[in-house]
C-alpha cells in the first residue's frame, strides 16, 4: 500500500477547525505561523510601514478559506464582495454617476496591496505613479513646459477622488468651483479674458488642468480665430451681462467655413448636430487637445451619448472594437446607413475580416434571423463593443449562441 505524505500545516489546520478531531472546541491556531511555512513571501509584509489589519493581526482565514474556495487565492468570495464586509463606507461608490472604473468592477486590488504597503491607504504605489499606471497620458505632463501645480506635485486627489463622486471626471466638485478654490476670480480674472465675465465658465474649455506646451495652460489645438484673438470672426460686442453673443446661430456659423460637412446634414441618417444640439455638443470652438478640436477624446466623448444602448452592459464594461477609434465604423457627422455606419452591417466586417467572411455562416438577404424575421448578419451573433466569449459572442458559441435560432 502506498502512502501519501499531509503537508504539516495543513494536518494543524483539519485538526484546529474541526472540533471531532480536535475531541472538543477548536484550538487557537497561530495563522500566521502556519501560512508562512508556504507562503514565505508575505513575511517582509509585516513590516511595511501600512499593514493591512486583518493581516496585522494574524486573521489570515477572514479574507481566505484554507481549504478550497471558487475564488483565486483562496478568496472567501471575490474581491469587491470581500472588501465591503469591513470597507462599508465604500458600498454603493460604483452605482455613482461618476464612478472610477477599478471600484465599479470590484477591483479593489488594483490600487491597494491587501496585506501591506509603503504607502498610505494600502496602495500599490505612491498616488502620481499609481495613477499614471493606467492613465499612461499622466507620466507624460511632467514632460510639458507648464504643469499645473498639484500634478507637478504628484497630488491627484487634489482635485480627484479615487473610489467614485457626482462629478465627471472623478472631480471633487465641478468646475469651475474647483479651480476657484485655489484662483481667485473676480475683475482680475475677467481683465485677463478681454473683460468677458467668467463667472460659470468651464475654465477647462480652454485651459488643460494638467499641463500644457503653451503659455498659461492654454490647451494645445486651438481655433484659428482664437489663436489669432479674432474673437469678432464669431462673436459680436460684449452686452450687458458681460457676454459676447455670438453673431448667428452655431451650425451657421461653423458651416460658413466647415462646408465639407454640410453633406452630413442632408445624409438618411444625419447625427445630433442636426436637431436641438450643435456643433459646440462635441467640439470646442476655442481650444482642445485634439486636432478636431473635440471636447474629449474621441471614444470618451461618443460615451457621453452612446453606450449600453443595445447590449445593456454597463459603460465601464463597453470597449471599441480592437481598440479602433468610434470614427473606424461610424460616421460623426451623417451616414446613409443605421446607427451611422460606414458601410451596412456585413459590408463592414467584411473589409478586414475579408477571410472569415468566405468561411462563415451565411448572411445576407436570402437568410433571415428567426428571431427578427430580419436578414442574419455579423451583428445577429457578434457584439462589437464588448462580449463575454471571443471573438466578441454574447453567449458560448459551443452550443448556447446556435440554440437562440437553431433549437431543433
Amino acid at each position: 500500500m502506498r502512502y501519501r505524505l499531509i503537508p504539516s500545516a495543513l494536518v494543524v489546520w483539519i485538526a484546529a477547525l474541526n472540533p471531532v478531531l480536535g475531541h472538543g472546541a477548536p484550538a487557537a491556531v497561530d495563522q500566521p505561523k502556519v501560512c508562512l511555512e508556504c507562503h514565505s513571501e508575505l513575511e517582509e509584509a509585516f513590516q511595511r510601514a501600512h499593514v493591512h489589519t486583518a493581516f496585522a493581526d494574524g486573521e489570515c482565514s477572514s479574507c481566505h478559506n484554507p481549504h478550497a474556495s471558487r475564488h483565486a487565492a483562496l478568496l472567501r468570495s471575490d474581491v469587491g464582495a470581500l472588501c465591503l464586509k469591513c470597507h462599508d463606507d465604500m458600498q454603493g461608490l460604483g452605482d455613482l454617476p461618476a464612478p472610477h472604473r477599478p471600484v465599479a468592477l470590484g477591483e479593489c486590488t488594483s490600487c491597494h496591496d491587501p496585506h501591506g504597503s509603503a504607502y498610505a491607504a494600502n496602495t500599490v504605489a505612491a498616488t502620481a505613479q499609481l495613477c499614471a499606471g493606467c492613465h499612461e497620458e499622466a507620466g507624460q505632463w511632467v514632460q510639458r513646459q507648464v504643469v499645473h501645480d498639484p500634478v507637478a506635485a504628484g497630488d491627484c486627489t487634489d482635485c480627484h477622488v479615487p473610489h467614485g463622486g457626482t462629478v465627471e471626471g472623478l472631480l471633487k466638485t465641478a468646475v469651475p468651483g474647483l479651480c476657484m478654490e485655489c484662483h481667485d476670480g473676480g475683475a482680475k480674472l475677467d481683465r485677463a479674458h478681454a473683460g468677458r465675465s467668467m463667472a460659470g465658465t468651464d475654465c477647462t474649455a480652454c485651459h488643460d488642468p494638467h499641463a500644457s506646451s503653451g503659455k498659461g495652460l492654454l490647451r494645445t489645438n486651438q481655433h484659428q480665430p482664437f489663436a489669432a484673438g479674432q474673437c469678432s470672426r464669431c462673436h459680436g460686442n460684449l452686452d450687458s451681462g458681460g457676454s459676447f453673443a455670438l453673431t448667428t446661430s452655431v451650425g451657421e456659423l461653423c458651416l460658413g467655413c466647415h462646408r465639407a460637412v454640410a453633406p452630413g446634414q442632408k445624409a438618411e441618417f444625419p447625427h445630433i448636430m442636426n436637431t436641438e444640439e450643435s456643433c459646440a455638443s462635441c467640439h470646442n470652438p476655442h481650444a482642445s487637445n485634439s486636432p478636431d478640436l473635440l471636447l474629449k477624446s474621441q471614444v470618451k466623448l461618443c460615451l457621453g451619448c452612446h453606450f449600453g444602448d443595445r447590449e445593456g452592459r454597463k459603460k465601464e464594461e463597453f470597449i471599441t472594437h480592437d481598440g479602433m477609434d468610434c470614427v473606424n465604423c461610424h460616421r460623426p457627422h451623417g451616414a446613409d446607413n443605421p446607427r451611422l455606419l460606414v458601410k451596412t452591417d456585413s459590408g463592414l466586417c467584411v473589409d478586414c475580416h475579408e477571410q472569415a467572411h468566405r468561411s462563415t455562416h451565411p448572411v445576407g438577404p436570402e437568410v433571415i434571423d428567426p428571431r427578427t424575421k430580419e436578414q442574419v448578419t455579423c451583428m445577429s451573433c457578434h457584439q462589437l463593443h464588448g462580449a463575454k466569449f471571443s471573438p466578441y459572442l454574447p453567449l458560448n458559441p459551443d452550443m448556447e449562441l446556435c440554440l437562440q435560432c437553431h433549437d431543433k
